[in-house]
């Protein structure tokens, strides 16, 4: 009796616990080094976003009590007003470009630690100056306004 139609044995890979020990430990490495690589892109290009350049409107000057320090995201700016009259602190870390946050009576930068006083000076941290101040002007409609292409010195104030 003559068979034909025999089927041939699969093969079966047989892979030694050796060998996929040695592949998941070089899957692992791998994903720690991706994860690793990417946590580090992360830290060199912070997520910042700057707004366009040009006159940024902040409203009516009596929005802004005196001794007030307001955050204002649309300009990026934080405005003050004290006894002798309003300024606006760019909202930028001299170090990387973060966003500095208020925190306590003072600005924290989230990425390096910088901290900075109200008035912008530099207390601690990676940044090596003091956050720059942007020139204020108060518009025929009576509303304020800031431009952050224009640089002032850090003692100028805007009197009404």
């Amino acid at each position: 009796m003559a068979l034909t139609h025999l089927k041939k044995p699969e093969a079966t890979v047989r892979v030694s616990r050796r060998d996929f020990l040695a592949k998941i430990g070089w899957g692992s490495l791998l994903a720690a080094v991706g994860s690793f690589a990417a946590a580090f892109m992360r830290f060199l290009h912070p997520n910042v976003v700057t707004p366009s350049p040009g006159p940024v409107e902040l409203g009516s000057p009596e929005d802004y009590a005196v001794g007030s320090l307001t955050f204002l995201d649309q300009a990026r700016v934080y405005l003050g007003h004290d006894t002798r009259g309003y300024y606006a602190i760019i909202a930028v870390c001299t170090h990387l470009g973060c966003t500095p946050r208020l925190e306590s009576n003072e600005l924290a930068c989230p990425c390096h630690g910088s901290r900075y006083s109200l008035d912008g000076q530099v207390i601690t941290g990676a940044a090596k100056r003091p956050l720059d101040r942007a020139l204020i002007w108060r518009a025929a409609n009576g509303h304020l306004f800031v431009d952050r292409s224009h640089i002032v010195e850090a003692d100028w104030r805007l009197r009404l």
